[in-house]
């Protein structure tokens, strides 16, 4: 597999989202929201500065830290550079694939986060746009027995929502966090400045249409779907109903 065709093996939607940077920007390093504060910022910028308000969270190297879903390696790689005792995990093999091929030297565990063991506790366990995946209390369990500090950039419903794929609730994942003696020290509301990267995207994609069809064997039809999606992602957004939170927690 060469490195520009990469993303064609990812799962759908995500590999569309990567063929757009790789078109876009050259090269996918990151697969999480950026954090826009103009409108002309690149989407790398905007990514950069959503890594360095976790990094500013983080212990002073050589803590032990868990990353928990790599994307595509590259802040696992970067923390190991800084000193940082870090071990990253992800149940997807095509994810690992592309990101032992870019980071031979990162620690990398294959392994869904509810079934990960080891026998040293961590100094930090964080989520960039993972928690999302796992059922929160599933998660605050299984964090309790790796660490007493937690870290989570994601976003969340603000409101109730019904549909299926609907993302965690706020209220119900600070819930969860209390019942495995999690305290919640921080919270901070970056909403606004997440949402343009769902612009960036919904921008893009219908111009990327033939592309996509060609490239990744799309029907007209999935891409006219996705951009129904997003437009529909970005009205949750405006209206409050859906929205993006830095977290962390202690112990």
């Amino acid at each position: 597999m060469t490195e520009p065709l990469a993303y064609r093996d990812f799962y759908y939607p995500l590999n569309v989202f990567m063929h757009i940077l790789t078109h876009e920007e050259g090269r996918v390093d990151a697969l999480h929201y950026g954090l826009f504060e103009r409108d002309d910022d690149r989407i790398a910028d905007a990514q950069e500065r959503s890594t360095q308000l976790l990094l500013a969270r983080f212990p002073t190297p050589p803590a032990r830290v868990l990353e928990v879903g790599i994307g595509l390696g590259t802040m696992l790689a970067r923390i190991t550079k800084l000193g940082y005792d870090a071990v990253g995990i992800t149940p997807d093999e095509q994810q690992i694939a592309v990101a032992r091929g870019r980071h031979p030297q990162a620690n990398i565990v294959c392994t869904k986060f509810e079934d990960f063991a080891d026998e040293r506790r961590f100094d930090l366990v964080f989520f960039q746009e993972s928690s999302q995946y796992i059922e929160s209390n599933a998660l605050f369990a299984k964090a309790a027995e790796l660490t007493n500090a937690v870290v989570v950039l994601d976003e969340f419903s603000l409101q109730p929502v019904s549909h299926p794929g609907a993302l965690h609730s706020l209220e119900g994942f600070l819930d969860a966090a209390g019942q495995h003696g999690f305290r919640k020290t921080e919270e901070l509301d970056l909403s606004q400045t997440a949402a343009p990267t769902v612009g960036y995207f919904m921008q893009r994609i219908a111009r990327y249409k033939e592309p996509l069809i060609r490239d990744l064997g799309l029907t007209a039809e999935q891409v006219d779907e996705l951009v129904a999606s997003g437009n529909s992602y970005q009205d949750l957004y405006r209206r409050g109903v859906y929205g993006y939170r830095l977290l962390r927690f202690a112990r």
